[in-house]
């Protein structure tokens, strides 16, 4: 009988079972850090596809293009083909120049991603149990015992992208161990949101990149505050998901009293499974700052069907390599200035969020 009441009890115990000594968001998901990391950036990459489509889009039809029409067809019909797209090529003529320079810009920025994913588990165990003596039936001794466990893991990286890469490279075939050819973003990547553990899932990055080129290019959009004369616009959204699991489990054992000697007349055992993950990303984008295009140049160009002089032309220009970069709270290895740009605009919205509290004078 005793053997029973404890049996009641390790039911409870079982939903420990999935307990973590170090929490990791695949405990929750199946899906990895690497594989978190791959969502990402090949969503910032099919984001920055859709600005491609979406521009030859209006060319296409408020511009009456037929190379334009004929490049959306290709890659309707295979869209990894997107990855061969050459302005220059595509659009060689002289009146094309500002055309060619609205490509450019978007191939020449840069963002870097700062994930900061917090995972914290707690694990409680309460155990009851009711004595029944001779001396009374109805007289009882209850006993209680408690077990609470709690950890928490906080892992911080920070990832940087230059457009052209994520266009033409990111996605290129490469092969397994095993010799089968694959793709980057192949398998576990998830093409919509996952609203349970968003950080599995899209997380939007398309607005990110839409809105910034839009303000970069006709609403004036500045270089990050302190930057120096002639810097080139940064923008950086902060996202922070949380999601809550909360798993209970109250089993319960009763047994018939037997007056005549002491024994165990109930055993209850109340399990908690409690698991908080905290994933914030910081993506940052920004325009390289020996840039291919004046932008200037392009404002009022987009959308206006008319060709403004003075881009700077393309040819000749080769992104600077930047040093490795370590501030206050990033530290990062961009290989553009683009890229260096959108990691010192995390850094900025980091130092944002600390806070150095003085104790008042005593």
């Amino acid at each position: 009988m005793h053997i029973r009441s404890i049996a009641a009890v390790a039911a409870v115990a079982s939903l420990m079972a999935g307990c973590a000594i170090h929490p990791v968001p695949e405990d929750v998901t199946g899906v990895t850090t690497p594989n978190i990391v791959k969502q990402i950036r090949c969503e910032t990459r099919d984001a920055a596809r859709e600005l491609i489509r979406r521009e030859l889009t209006r060319l296409a039809t408020d511009g009456n293009n037929a190379t334009a029409r004929k490049l959306l067809a290709q890659y309707a019909d295979d869209p990894e083909s997107i990855t061969g797209f050459d302005w220059k090529v595509s659009f060689p003529r002289p009146e094309e120049d500002q055309l060619r320079a609205i490509f450019a810009l978007i191939y020449s920025g840069g963002v870097a991603y700062s994930f900061t994913l917090t995972m914290n588990e707690q694990n409680d165990l309460t155990a009851t149990a009711n004595f029944l003596g001779p001396w009374a039936n109805k007289l009882t001794l209850g006993l209680t015992g408690d077990a609470g466990r709690s950890r928490e893991n906080e892992r911080t990286f920070t990832i940087t992208d230059k457009f052209s890469f994520l266009l033409r490279e990111l996605n290129t075939i490469n092969y397994t161990s095993t010799g089968e050819p694959r793709q980057y973003c192949d398998g576990h990547v998830n093409l919509g949101p996952n609203y349970i553990y968003p950080i599995a899932g899209q997380i939007g990055v398309y607005k990110t990149v839409a809105t910034f080129f839009q303000m970069a290019i006709f609403d004036g959009l500045g270089p990050k505050p302190g930057a120096p004369a002639g810097a080139t616009p940064a923008m950086a959204d902060k996202l922070t998901f949380t999601t809550l699991l909360d798993i209970s489990a109250t089993p319960k054992v009763v047994f018939a009293p037997v007056p005549a000697r002491f024994q165990v007349a109930d055993a209850t055992g109340t399990g908690l499974l409690r698991r908080k993950d905290t994933h914030q990303v910081i993506v940052a984008v920004a325009l390289e700052p020996t840039g291919p295009v004046a932008i200037d140049a392009l404002k009022g160009f987009v959308f206006s069907g008319t060709t403004i002089s003075g881009a700077t032309p393309v040819a000749g220009r080769r992104a600077v390599r930047s040093p490795l970069f370590v501030g206050n709270r990033v530290t990062a290895a961009p290989a553009s200035g683009a890229e260096a740009l959108a990691v010192q605009m995390i850094e900025q919205v980091k130092n944002k969020e600390f806070q150095l509290l003085l104790a008042p004078n005593q």
